[in-house]
């Protein structure tokens, strides 16, 4: 997750802070390298997304094996216990950081995609 980070903070650089002026050839310059940005995040969305699904996998898995160890009189005794072990805690957190990851993705998107079009139409010669 690091080289994401690291990722992520090389183009937060380039984001627009105050009242700086630019021209129009680095107003380009930088929508296509934010759109560069969105095309490398789609990337790393879709291998997380594949990572997320291992995890719900894994998770679903334990938890049946955690069900299945069940010794109570009750079925909702035995799911309190499956829920409560550690093996199904540490699957239920890996999904857990698995979303939140997809989920920081998808906000860096979303502000590159936004700092593309700013850099777009600034290039254009368009008021901002």
């Amino acid at each position: 997750m690091q080289e994401v980070k690291d990722m992520i903070a090389k183009y937060s650089k380039l984001l627009p802070i105050g009242n700086i002026a630019c021209s129009f050839t680095e107003a380009e310059k930088r929508a296509g390298l934010f759109l560069e940005a969105m095309a490398e995040i789609t990337n790393l969305r879709h291998e997380f997304s594949s990572i997320k699904i291992k995890e719900l996998s894994t998770q679903t898995a334990v938890y049946a094996q955690e069900l299945a160890k069940g010794t109570a009189k009750t079925m909702t005794e035995n799911k309190v216990t499956a829920e409560a072990s550690k093996e199904y805690t540490e699957a239920r957190e890996a999904l857990e950081r698995s979303e939140n990851d997809l989920t920081y993705l998808k906000a860096y998107y979303d502000i590159f995609q936004n700092a593309h079009i700013f850099y777009r139409n600034v290039s254009k010669g368009e008021q901002y």
